[in-house]
């Protein structure tokens, strides 16, 4: 066994493939599949992998494959090309592979008439296999469902079949007259006829074998009783044997032009047999990548490993059985990244074996051609080997300790040569002396890092995990470890070594505590330190992963108010549209009602010619006018807002466009435009269209009434967020408790200048939110209040505006 099949050996690749087996439907479908070899070519590989996917799709639409139970009908073929007849028996095998051949064909044309998605790599397999209908329909007529030929093949069979049946019925019914005969009846030793050598005879007692009855046949094994042919019965059996002899004939004749017919297309039933043998081995790879959630990965020619959330096959296969969650991992290595090789650490138990089978047969299973337990967009090299050293290489007959067995796998791996292979070192130079041990396991990473291949290599030495930070070509990867549950929880996390924690696990395992701490001691302050230090990058990568996830929620909240934004200036703009489509229309009706009136007016004067008439004219004119008028109600002048008098940054001003107020946060510029923020947005504006602070917002929201409805723009009741100070929450208070706690709020807010407010009232039955509404309408303090937008928080909130 060379240094690539012990490697598979020790990376669970036999396991794997006997899970492939077990899926096929044939004999020479399991045994291909344990046989399965790794390509040698990258796009053959892609094609074998193509293949699978189709069938895997297939699957898990919910679809069935075609039945793949090949027979073995390769020493029958060559029997039959050498001239030798196949019995009904031998044909039989013949006729089911036709059948299984037509099934499949079937399957396909059938696909492609539903509008199944396309299978070109499934298809080209398929179009190998000839279902040879003409010798199926043959076979088919000549056997019935008992492998006997059929009386409709051949007249001369039908017609010795009656013979022998009617020579039969004539034998039987002498027999029975000769074992009542009282020439035979006292010798028999039993009533019954049965046969001996194809012929008809009698149990006679062995007393009587010499008395000439008939001719002996057989003796029972006790010796009592001797089988007789009665001599009456010879002439009956002779004519009897003879039909048989014709009937063997007949049959011979008919079997031998079957035979001919299959030497004639042995070579397109062999070819047949073995598309189908490698169908089902596709078969098999489509239902063992689906019952561990493997996808179609891509595969290059660059060394490189790129997946995402790669799960070991067989922990997937159990998982999926047992019920339990898998962790997956990402792993990334080589491509546009300069490492090489990567540097796993970690607690003992802690999952870093498993990390590295997981990308080995990630390597293997895509250079096999199958699917891969990982994510879509996943990628890896087409590795010329994937060479690992795992597990005790002690050897007894070969004189060889742990240590010693570690060092001749990893010295032939290193000998090695050919294209860029993958390399796996499972606690690299551990067995020996430590510091020897950690010298000759970083001159081991050294060597491969300059290799053109990749490598994955385990281990607790810390002048390991020291080499990412000075060679790019190393990087590093820490095995999670839970330090609350002092359990592992088999997640890697790039770019931090991980911790041994063989302290912790020991106070755990509870070994006395003093033991402990000694050994912390002996541990010395430059390996407690490392621990240590790791301890604080893991607190501080965990710091950052949640201020990247609160920064992703903020961008997500921020994206929906933006968008909330949008839909409310959209809707703005078609209200506009459709005020001033709806002004239009009124405008033109009013116009036309007051023409038809002055025309009407116009004639009757004429009509009248006199001095009253046109008096009167003029008095309808006027009440024309007036009916005109009335239709545009009119609107209240607004106080002029009163001019800010300071335009320094902090001054609160009003921005009477926007209905609300802010704080300018930029003075004004040589164009005279300064910036204000209004709520969470920041906007610029000119000097002369603001105005100051409270009495500004109060001129312009004279006419404004206090209450729950709003229409019109989007003002500043609408884009203010919740914060601590403008926030009141009664959620779980009491109403009258609730309304006591508003008014004391509303107060303070009033006094701080702190407008406008958010309270938080909840859906709950809607019992607090009716109190909490009707009492800030009626609240003096209350200018107005709205309901919230969906984004502060929508009908379990009021915003509410101060006087």
């Amino acid at each position: 066994m060379d240094i690539a099949e012990r490697s598979r050996a020790a990376l669970d690749w036999p396991a794997l493939l006997t899970e492939l087996g077990s899926r096929a439907q044939s004999e020479a479908g399991r045994a291909a599949c344990l046989a399965l070899r790794l390509h040698d070519d990258a796009d053959e590989a892609r094609r074998h992998m193509a293949a699978v996917e189709e069938l895997a799709a297939i699957l898990r639409r919910g679809e069935g494959l075609p039945a793949l139970n090949v027979p073995e009908v390769g020493e029958l073929l060559a029997a039959a090309e050498k001239g030798l007849v196949l019995g009904p028996d031998e044909v039989r095998p013949v006729a089911d592979l036709c059948a299984v051949a037509a099934g499949v064909r079937r399957f396909v044309d059938e696909a492609a008439g539903r509008g199944r998605a396309p299978t070109p790599e499934l298809d080209a397999r398929v179009a190998a296999v000839d279902a040879q209908p003409e010798l199926a329909r043959v076979l088919g007529e000549t056997f019935d469902a008992q492998g006997e030929i059929r009386d409709a093949v051949s007249p001369v069979l039908a017609r010795l079949r009656r013979e022998r049946s009617q020579l039969s019925e004539g034998a039987r019914i002498a027999i029975e007259a000769l074992m009542r005969s009282s020439e035979l009846a006292p010798f028999l030793q039993d009533r019954y006829v049965t046969v001996r050598e194809e012929r008809y005879v009698l149990p006679i007692k062995a007393s009587a074998k010499s008395m000439g009855l008939g001719i002996v046949h057989d003796t029972s094994r006790t010796g009592e009783t001797v089988y007789v042919e009665p001599m009456p019965l010879v002439a009956a059996n002779n004519r009897l044997k003879i039909a048989e002899l014709e009937i063997r004939a007949e049959s011979r004749r008919i079997l031998e032009e079957l035979t001919a017919r299959v030497a004639a297309t042995a070579p397109s039933l062999r070819a047949t047999a073995e598309a189908l043998v490698a169908i089902d081995v596709l078969a098999a790879a489509a239902r063992l990548g689906v019952a561990y959630g493997g996808v179609a990965i891509a595969l290059v020619e660059e060394p490189l490993v790129e997946l995402r959330r790669a799960r070991h096959p067989l922990l997937a296969l159990r998982a999926a059985r047992e019920g339990f969650a898998l962790v997956a991992n990402d792993v990334a290595l080589g491509g546009n990244v300069p490492s090489r090789l990567l540097v796993v650490s970690g607690p003992n138990a802690g999952g870093k074996t498993v990390l590295l089978k997981t990308v080995a047969l990630a390597a293997l299973l895509a250079r096999a051609g199958l699917l891969v337990p990982a994510d879509p967009g996943s990628r890896v090299g087409f590795f010329a080997a994937v060479l690992a050293d795992i597990g005790d290489q002690q050897s007894v007959a070969g004189d060889l300790s742990t240590f010693s067995g570690h060092l001749a796998h990893i010295s032939e791996i290193l000998r090695r040569e050919g294209g860029p292979a993958l390399v796996l070192l499972d606690e690299l130079m551990a067995g020996t002396n430590p510091e020897q041990g950690a010298a000759l396991a970083r001159a081991t990473a050294e060597a491969l890092a300059d290799g053109p291949g990749l490598g994955v290599l385990t281990t607790h030495y810390d002048s390991l995990k020291a080499l990412a930070d000075a060679d790019a070509r190393f990087v590093n990867a820490g095995m999670e470890y839970d330090v609350a549950s002092l359990r592992p929880t088999f997640r890697l996390v790039l770019g931090t070594p991980g911790r041994s924690f063989a302290l912790d696990i020991a106070t755990r395992m509870g070994l006395p505590p003093a033991l402990v701490e000694r050994a912390r001691a002996l541990a010395g302050a430059v390996s407690v330190g490392l621990e240590t230090t790791i301890a604080g990058l893991e607190a501080r990568e965990a710091e950052v992963a949640t201020e990247a996830r609160r920064l992703a929620d903020a961008r997500a909240t921020l994206a929906a108010a933006e968008e909330s934004q949008r839909a409310a200036t959209a809707a703005l703009e078609r209200r506009e549209r459709e005020l001033g489509r709806h002004s239009a229309e009124a405008v033109e009706a009013s116009v036309r009602e007051a023409r038809e009136a002055l025309r009407a007016i116009v004639r009757d004067a004429q009509r009248a010619g006199t001095s009253r008439a046109a008096e009167e004219g003029r008095v309808a004119l006027a009440d024309v006018e007036a009916a005109a008028l009335a239709r545009w109600p009119r609107q209240p002048a607004p106080a002029a807002p009163e001019r800010p008098a300071s335009l320094a940054v902090g001054a609160r001003v009003f921005v009477p466009s926007m209905g609300a107020e802010g704080v300018v946060t930029r003075a004004a510029d040589e164009r005279g435009r300064v910036k204000v923020q209004v709520g969470a947005l920041s906007v610029e504006i000119g000097a002369a269209a603001l105005a100051r602070g409270k009495a500004g917002a109060k001129a312009a929201r004279a006419v404004a009434p206090a209450g729950g409805v709003r229409g019109g723009a989007p003002d500043e009741l609408s884009i203010v967020l919740q914060n601590a100070t403008n926030t009141l929450d009664l959620r779980g208070q009491r109403a009258d408790e609730a309304l006591a706690t508003v008014d004391g709020f509303l107060d303070r807010a009033a006094l701080e200048g702190t407008s406008p407010v958010i309270v938080v009232h909840g859906h709950g039955t809607g019992a607090l939110r009716k109190e909490v509404r009707a009492y800030l309408a009626r609240s003096p303090y209350v200018a107005r209040w709205a309901p919230g937008e969906p984004r502060q928080g929508g009908d379990g909130v009021s915003v509410v505006e101060l006087r």
